[in-house]
């Protein structure tokens, strides 16, 4: 013990290397070839005033040569700084940061992709369809803050829209697998691309609280539902349809200049061109999955009917400018939805809340017109002349119309809810069909 203590009170008297003597010695393992001290020793000369621009030089050197581009740029910048007009420095900080943004740029798309594993690219880009909604409604009124709220707001939402264009990296990398035709391959490509641009300068524009970045998150949210109608699967084509033909149907403001009547019709496209080779999909996993739900050619035939049938009427609702029968599309769609194969477990026990919730609704409703109804027998037997009594029957009435109003108001919010929980069924079901799925041959443990 005591031997220890001399040894570190030893070393707490002896005089630190100077920048001199770390330079000389570093630059001795250099010469030797040993790359691993000579960084270590000189990397802490770079902030040095006497010798750290040299360092810089040798430490760039070291970094560049074992592909090290980011320390190699860093020590690069150091040295050009301490010697701007010097061409050598020049030419090494040019060459040490010429490939840096490709290389940054590949290993963030391996980062995104390693991420997306396991996920479906479909239901991300609905996910990132449905931000970038909210993103224009929330971009359109975080400058009316004060001037340190609304720059910590478009600190916040230029990061999610910088998330948002990560959406399409799994999109491009799906359909370069997907697609055959190389050519056709390339135009998509491109076209994911000059989306996927927009939306990372809608980004840069929101972080510059520039009101350009509105536009360009418009013209983002058109790309993204584009692809989600091209890429959507059945059960979520028909969640989707449920919602846009309600908006329609209840004549909800267009959103970014689009038709709601639309949106449901094409929506509706795509189940039909999805459906047949989804189903034959669906049966062939089924029958190697006992756990999924079957799914019989007389429900698959009864669909394929109800969603021509549901076509032709989305169609005369687009044209004509008094759309008939858009209950009767809703009515159709949620009996596709109730056919489509669902969790055994799940399915009736949501149905049922559903159903008691709907019950408990009415009910409600019920007790609301008794009691609406007492209170105007009261003022009935209150009133004394002929003319008040018929100001009270046309009182009587207006509650009618209100309580109908209401009636509907929340048959359309029930309609809604059961559209968002069908649809919180689906990723769970999809979630635990994967669980159970069993192993391909090549992983099993024998």
């Amino acid at each position: 013990m005591i031997f220890a203590l001399a040894a570190l009170l030893l070393a707490a008297t002896e005089p630190a290397m100077t920048d001199g003597e770390v330079w000389n010695e570093g630059v001795s393992f250099y010469r030797d070839g040993d790359v691993t001290n000579a960084l270590k020793t000189l990397r802490p000369l770079l902030l040095s005033k006497t010798h750290g621009a040299r360092a810089a030089e040798v430490v760039a050197k070291l970094e560049y040569e074992k592909g090290n581009l980011e320390e190699a740029a860093n020590a690069a910048q150091i040295a050009l700084r301490a010697a701007p007009e010097d061409a050598k420095a020049n030419r090494n900080f040019t060459r040490a940061t010429d490939r840096l943004p490709a290389i940054r740029e590949e290993e963030h798309l391996k980062s995104v992709l390693k991420a997306a594993e396991g996920k479906d690219p479909g239901a991300m880009l609905l996910a990132a369809t449905k931000d970038c909604r909210a993103l224009m409604s929330e971009s359109g009124a975080y400058r009316t803050n004060r001037a340190e709220k609304a720059v910590a707001l478009a600190d916040a939402l230029s990061k999610r829209a910088e998330r948002l264009s990560d959406s399409w990296i799994p999109v491009r990398e799906l359909i370069a697998q997907s697609v055959t035709n190389e050519e056709q391959a390339a135009t998509i490509s491109a076209q994911i691309d000059a989306a996927r641009k927009k939306t990372k300068d809608a980004a840069k524009r929101l972080s510059d609280l520039d009101p350009e970045a509105y536009p360009l998150l418009s013209d983002a949210e058109h790309d993204f539902t584009r692809f989600v109608k091209l890429t959507v699967m059945p059960p979520a084509a028909m969640d989707e349809d449920l919602v846009a033909q309600s908006n329609a149907w209840l004549d909800v403001e267009q959103f970014n200049g689009r038709s709601w009547q639309q949106d449901a019709l094409d929506y509706t496209r795509a189940f039909r061109s999805k459906f047949p080779a989804w189903a034959r999909a669906y049966e062939q996993q089924a029958q190697s999955d006992t756990n999924k739900p079957p799914f019989t050619a007389e429900d698959q035939a009864k669909i394929s009917g109800l969603a021509t049938e549901l076509e032709k009427l989305q169609m005369e609702c687009v044209e004509k400018s008094l759309p008939p029968n858009q209950e009767d599309a809703l009515r159709i769609i949620n009996e596709i939805r109730e056919l489509l194969p669902k969790d055994n477990n799940g399915g009736g026990q949501q149905q049922q809340k559903n159903d008691q919730q709907q019950k408990n609704d009415q009910n409600q409703q019920q007790n609301q017109n008794q009691q609406n109804q007492d209170q105007q027998q009261q003022q009935q037997d209150q009133q004394q002349t002929e003319d008040e009594n018929k100001d009270n029957d046309k009182d009587k009435d207006e509650p009618d119309e209100g309580d109908q109003q209401d009636s509907e108001d929340q048959e359309v919010e029930a309609v809604l809810k059961k559209a968002q929980e069908r649809s919180d069924e689906h990723e769970a079901e999809k979630k635990a069909r994967m669980r159970k799925a069993p192993l391909p041959p090549n992983e099993r443990d024998w």
